[in-house]
């Protein structure tokens, strides 16, 4: 038993010579491939005090890139101008040149004609080139139910001032959709103009022009067909104003004589003398409202040209308007009231130049 014991002991010592052995082969590769920034403990079972610790140095890549990096700070960096800023190196883009306004055109006549010797008036924007006529612009010199004078009646431009009479005459050529308001608005007010009514329009609406004469308004002859005269032949011309009258005739019972309109204002000596020949006598305008002129125009336009153009005295004027323009239908009442209190009286071409 004894025997057993002592060989026992001695194989746990040699045991524990081998274990230790093997663990020294051991701790050798362990410490080697440690991280080399931290200090190995010098015992296992050192209790006297904390390991210390070493600083972790730099990695070389990490050393290279702090060396790399630069002490000053970045440049700023440029910012590419946004498609809302102008470009420097482009140059100044110049603005559209707009077209001049019909309303300050040069060729829209709105002096006063001498009362003995007028120079011709301007072709307005809105008709085909024409040679400029050459007329005596007068006032009239014999009441219209007499034969004209030797040489023809001269075209009426307006009156000389003093009476204070004015002539408001709307032209028929387009539309009549401002028609029913247009004789609202005069017969409200008890007053009678002058219409200028195309042979077609008068087809068109029938029922307008009717009511036209039976207000009292004055019809004139403004051609069938709203051609240019001065194009015409003078049979082609005679016929235009005589297919008017007698549709106008046959219609209303009234005549369309003695006056006429050369649709857009074309007219030269010639044209105003077939007219002549036919019963016509021409009335041309002090001022057109330019209501059928350019870009659509608002009431306060018509209002503000009609009765506040510069240079035009109203006493003895005619005014120039169209029934296919709303804006002179929303703008009437107010002209209407407004002459009123200027003391003007609003009357036909035949009161216009009665003595």
């Amino acid at each position: 038993m004894k025997r057993i014991f002592v060989v026992a002991l001695l194989l746990a010592s040699l045991l524990i010579a081998v274990w230790g052995c093997d663990v020294s082969g051991l701790a050798t590769p362990t410490a080697v491939i440690s991280t080399p920034t931290v200090t190995p403990n010098p015992s296992p079972t050192a209790t006297s005090s904390p390991p210390t610790e070493t600083p972790t140095p730099i990695p070389p890549t990490a050393t290279a890139t702090a060396e790399a990096t630069p002490t000053t700070p970045p440049p700023t960096p440029t910012i590419e101008p946004t498609a809302t800023e102008p470009i420097a190196t482009l140059p100044p883009q110049p603005s559209p040149t707009r077209r001049p306004s019909v309303e300050v055109s040069p060729t829209v006549a709105s002096s006063e004609p001498d009362e003995t010797s007028t120079p011709a008036r301007p072709k307005p924007t809105r008709t085909p080139a024409v040679p400029t006529p050459t007329l005596a612009n007068r006032p009239p010199t014999a009441l219209p139910s007499e034969p004209p004078p030797a040489g023809g009646w001269k075209e009426i431009v307006r009156v000389a001032p003093g009476k204070h009479r004015i002539a408001l005459t709307f032209d028929a050529g387009g539309t009549g959709d401002a028609l029913p308001a247009i004789l609202n608005a005069l017969r409200e007010r008890n007053l009678h103009i002058t219409l200028f009514i195309t042979g077609k329009f008068a087809e068109q609406y029938p029922d307008g022009i009717r009511q036209a004469v039976a207000d009292g308004h004055e019809i004139a002859n403004h051609t069938y067909s709203h051609l240019d005269s001065t194009t015409l032949t003078d049979e082609q011309l005679a016929t235009e104003l005589a297919r008017t009258e007698q549709i106008i005739r046959d219609m209303t019972g009234v005549s369309t004589k003695p006056y006429w309109r050369p649709p857009f204002g074309a007219r030269n000596n010639h044209v105003l003398n077939v007219a002549v020949s036919q019963g016509y006598r021409s009335i041309y305008w002090t001022l057109d409202s330019l209501d059928s002129v350019g870009q659509p125009k608002t009431p306060d336009f018509i209002f503000n040209r009609v009765t506040n153009t510069p240079g035009v005295d109203l006493d003895g004027a005619i005014i120039l308007q169209h029934f296919g323009s709303d804006a002179s239908a929303a703008a009437l009442p107010r002209i209407l009231d407004y002459l009123n209190a200027q003391g003007l009286q609003v009357v036909t071409i035949s009161q216009l130049i009665s003595p």
